[in-house]
């Protein structure tokens, strides 16, 4: 889990404890967009496609997670909605945090809440490193780039 990664055990164990754990059918929505973003899920099991419904009615399919991915780490946000519909393709079981129950763990076991904005620092800095690569027009180049990101990020988990 990349995002609580460099935490104590005893940290670990009060993530744990405090874990909200739910299970979904398939066709179900575990958070829809333009709600209120209040909980954050680790798919421990399952697929989950994460879709966006446009200005003009056209459903748009952005992403697809799967175990070990996360899903509403927005919530970490102040007042935020959800910017996207998280559908189960399948049987799904997730476990996770609301809001409120997350700020209360952080404010007990202050590092997790360092080490997590250090966690999604660092995810930013590959994503953006990796977006970077996009604009590359040669096409060997490009995928150079590519596999020498993958491999790191291997590496990195």
């Amino acid at each position: 889990m990349w995002i609580f990664e460099n935490l104590r055990p005893e940290e670990k164990n009060a993530l744990s404890e405090g874990a909200i754990r739910k299970a979904y059918d398939r066709g179900e929505a575990i958070f829809t967009q333009g709600h209120a973003a209040r909980e954050m899920f680790l798919l421990k099991a399952g697929r989950v496609k994460l879709s966006q419904v446009m200005e003009d009615g056209t459903e748009i399919t952005l992403d697809i997670r799967k175990a070990g991915d996360f899903l509403g780490e927005n919530m970490l946000s102040e007042d935020i909605e959800y910017p996207v519909t998280a559908w189960c393709l399948e049987k799904t079981l997730v476990c996770g945090f609301d809001k409120r129950g997350f700020e209360k763990i952080v404010l007990q076991y202050p590092n997790i809440g360092l080490q997590v904005i250090k966690n999604l620092s660092n995810r930013i800095n590959r994503l953006t490193t990796r977006m970077g690569g996009m604009s590359i027009t040669n096409l060997e180049e490009r995928l150079y780039r590519v596999l020498i990101l993958t491999l790191s990020d291997v590496n990195f988990q």
